[in-house]
C-alpha cells in the first residue's frame, strides 16, 4: 500500500508544479509587453525659416494615442533652435519637477518659474536646482519639405 501512496503523492506533486509553471508562464507572457526594435516617431515640428535669428522656436508637439475605444492626445512643447550649421530640439521640460521652461531674451537663457532653475541656450544648468541640463531631442531637417522633424 505505501509504494502506490508514494507514487500516487509524486504524480499529483508534479502535475500540480507543470500547472503552476504553465500559468506563470501564461501570465508573464501577458502582463510583461514585447520590445519592439528602435522605432521612430518623427514629427514635423516647424519649417526651417520660422526660426528666428536672436532665439528658439516654440512648437507643440501633439500625439494621439488610441487604445480601443478611448483616446487620448499627449502635447510636448519643444525649442527648436539654429546651432551654427545644425538644428537642435530641447524638451521645455524643467528636470528638477516638471514645470515648463519658458525662453528669456533678455537674458538669453531658459528660466523655470517654479523654483529659479535656469538654463543656457544649449539647456544646460547655469543655476538653480536642476540636477541636469534640458533633455535634448533627435532633431532632422527634411530637404523635400524643409521641415524640422522631431524624433519623440
Amino acid at each position: 500500500m505505501e509504494p502506490r501512496r508514494s507514487f500516487l503523492t509524486r504524480f499529483v506533486t508534479a502535475g500540480a508544479a507543470l500547472i503552476g509553471a504553465g500559468v506563470a508562464g501564461l501570465a508573464a507572457a501577458v502582463a510583461v509587453p514585447r520590445r519592439r526594435g528602435a522605432t521612430h516617431r518623427w514629427r514635423a515640428a516647424a519649417s526651417m525659416f520660422d526660426l528666428p535669428p536672436k532665439g528658439p522656436f516654440v512648437a507643440t508637439l501633439t500625439e494621439r494615442h488610441a487604445d480601443g475605444w478611448h483616446e487620448t492626445r499627449k502635447s510636448m512643447v519643444v525649442f527648436l533652435d539654429k546651432d551654427g550649421d545644425e538644428y537642435r530640439a530641447l524638451s521645455a521640460t524643467c528636470t528638477h519637477l516638471g514645470c515648463r521652461v519658458a525662453w528669456n531674451e533678455e537674458s538669453g537663457h531658459y528660466k523655470c518659474p517654479c523654483h529659479g532653475g535656469t538654463f543656457n541656450r544649449a539647456g544646460q544648468v547655469v543655476a538653480g536646482p536642476p540636477p541636469e541640463g534640458l533633455r535634448q531631442l533627435p532633431v532632422r531637417l527634411n530637404p523635400d519639405t524643409a521641415e524640422l522633424e522631431v524624433d519623440l
